[in-house]
């Protein structure tokens, strides 16, 4: 899904479908990240282990996609196609 996306001079031209992918990507990690944080502290208040070891894990899986993808927007970024 192609977005608008101002370039120098004032002229509009739309964001490419692998730019707005990526920064929805990042957008959804963020949110991912929030729940699993509130996921870990209520595993936490209800004393259960294993739901906090899996939750745990699966906020540091998705942080190191975050990060995976923030790493590509910059170098995307560098080149000038972001």
């Amino acid at each position: 899904m192609a977005q608008m996306q101002p370039i120098s001079g004032g002229k509009i031209e739309p964001m490419s479908d692998v730019v707005y992918d990526l920064a929805t990507v990042l957008s959804n990690c963020g949110e991912a990240v929030d729940a699993l944080n509130q996921y870990i502290n209520d595993a936490k208040s209800a004393n259960d282990q294993d739901a906090l070891r899996l939750f745990e894990q699966l906020r540091d899986d998705e942080i190191r996609h975050c990060d995976m993808t923030r790493s590509l927007i910059s170098k995307l970024a560098k080149q000038g196609a972001f």
